[in-house]
C-alpha cells in the first residue's frame, strides 16, 4: 500500500490551493482600487492614485496566482 495521509490528500490540498486563484484576481485590484480612490480623496487629485493603485494590485494579483501554481506544481 504505503499510501501516507499526506498523499491521500494531496489532490485535495490542489484544489483547495488552486480554488483560491480566483478570489486573488478579483480582490488585489478591488483593494487597490479602494485604496487609490482614498488617497485620491485625501489628497484632492484627479483619479491618479486609483489607477496606479489599480495597476498594482493587477501585477500582485498575477504574481500571487503565479506563485500558487507553482507551488501546487511543486505538491505533485
Amino acid at each position: 500500500m504505503g499510501d501516507s495521509p499526506s498523499d491521500k490528500y494531496k489532490g485535495i490540498r490542489q484544489l483547495g490551493l488552486l480554488s483560491a486563484i480566483p478570489l486573488i484576481l478579483a480582490a488585489a485590484p478591488l483593494i487597490g482600487y479602494f485604496i487609490g480612490t482614498k488617497i485620491d480623496h485625501v489628497l484632492g487629485t484627479n483619479r491618479v492614485f486609483m489607477f496606479v493603485f489599480l495597476g498594482l494590485g493587477f501585477v500582485a494579483g498575477v504574481r500571487e496566482t503565479i506563485q500558487l501554481i507553482r507551488k501546487a506544481e511543486q505538491d505533485d
